[in-house]
């Protein structure tokens, strides 16, 4: 059985609580870019190829039978799922989405149904959480380097940390950012 953790907890950290499923679609959807203009038929498209967020919904389910701690655990868990912070699946616990929750966990479904649906909003596409790319000392000049990244989005690396590990200076460093397809 998968789980999924968000704001430093996992699922089973609730014995009695079970994601039944998650909605996650392979790629998010376009965000629309289009105008009406007066006196124009329909609209125009400026196109642009970028995402809008993505919500997950993901359907957790209550095993508990005794009433007063399924009242107590459908408590702890909609105080739990609140706020945002980064998503991760068990099946691919590689991957984070930046997630934040709007509308609440409702308790009383969870209390009566036994089950609710929590939506998480999250950015279009999830990072790799592993990324890290190091390059052997002593490269030689004019060396070019690319770095990937195992998001699922082809990205220019946002951030670069360049650390001199010798005795012998850097210099004349450069860095070009661009979207590499595999």
């Amino acid at each position: 059985m998968i789980g999924f953790f968000f704001v430093n907890r996992h699922s089973r950290e609730f014995s009695d609580v079970v994601m039944q499923r998650a909605g996650r679609g392979l790629l998010p959807s376009l965000r629309r870019n289009d105008y009406e203009i007066s006196g124009r038929d329909g609209t125009v498209d400026f196109g642009g190829e970028t995402n809008d967020t993505r919500q997950i919904p993901v359907e957790i389910t209550i095993l508990s039978k005794n009433e007063e701690a399924l009242q107590e655990l459908a408590h702890d868990v909609a105080f739990w799922l609140r706020g945002k912070g980064l998503l991760f699946f068990d099946d691919n616990p590689r991957r984070a989405w930046d997630a934040v929750i709007y509308d609440a966990v409702d308790v009383d479904e969870l209390i009566t149904a036994k089950r609710a649906t929590v939506v998480f909003e999250c950015q279009p596409f999830a990072k790799d959480i592993n990324f890290r790319q190091s390059i052997n000392p002593g490269i030689p000049s004019g060396l070019i380097v690319d770095i990937f990244s195992n998001g699922t989005q082809p990205t220019p690396t946002s951030i670069f940390i360049l650390r001199n590990t010798g005795n012998v200076a850097v210099n004349n460093v450069t860095i070009t950012r661009r979207a590499l397809h595999r």
